[in-house]
């Protein structure tokens, strides 16, 4: 799936800075047009020059976030891996892209539902691609004999919305560090799929397994 962030910058990142907190603070529907001029230290007719509705800095946000878990897990699906490690990959990444920044992950887990057509149906298909990947990993580890045989559709919404959840109550102040978080989620999430087979768990534990050309970049927490 090709999507492509778009830098934003002065007056229109600050209106977009504003409506992440806004939108996450008060909701969509509460939040006026007003409100995002005020918090971004704008006249109310000046906002309109960055933006034309409030639905518009909605799709920037829900489409920019799309964006980064698209392409944190894009690079990992091209990989011939071992199925439980491409999993556990997903998931770290996943987890990286909620947690690297909370107001904008409650957003996009919460708000998507006021956009309109065609925006709406646009951002549901997005949603379905990126389930689909996960729904290949989990597919691919049955065909394996790595997996136990399972609803590969419900065990993908599953663990999406449970990855999806962490912006209600992650803290960066926290006991668990963010690499900690996604070790313990893939642990929970990872070893209900595993056959009871022999297999070397270690394809999925170790971090210092994974390809050398992986890497995350902290300053782009991407999907």
């Amino acid at each position: 799936m090709k999507l492509k962030s778009v830098p934003i910058r002065g007056s229109k990142e600050k209106i977009f800075r504003a409506a992440i907190r806004l939108f996450r603070e008060k909701g969509f529907s509460a939040t006026s047009m007003r409100d995002l001029a005020a918090a971004s230290g704008m006249e109310a007719s000046s906002i309109y020059n960055h933006y034309s509705s409030k639905e518009e800095v909605l799709q920037n946000i829900l489409f920019e976030r799309a964006t980064e878990f698209f392409t944190q897990l894009e690079p990992i699906m091209r990989m011939d891996l071992p199925a439980p490690m491409q999993l556990r990959m997903a998931v770290d990444r996943h987890v990286r892209v909620v947690t690297g920044n909370v107001n904008a992950s409650m957003v996009f887990a919460q708000e998507w539902r006021h956009l309109t057509e065609p925006h709406l149906g646009h951002f549901i298909n997005l949603r379905h691609q990126y389930r689909d990947y996960f729904i290949e990993i989990l597919q691919k580890g049955m065909r394996d004999g790595l997996f136990r045989p399972i609803n590969e559709k419900l065990a993908a919404a599953g663990l999406l919305s449970t990855l999806n959840a962490l912006h209600e109550w992650y803290r960066p102040d926290g006991p668990l560090s963010i690499s900690e978080i996604a070790r313990q989620l893939s642990d929970q999430l990872l070893f209900g799929f595993m056959s009871t087979g022999e297999i070397d768990p270690g394809i999925a534990i170790q971090n210092e397994e994974w390809p050398k050309n992986i890497h995350f970049n902290p300053s782009n927490p991407s999907l």
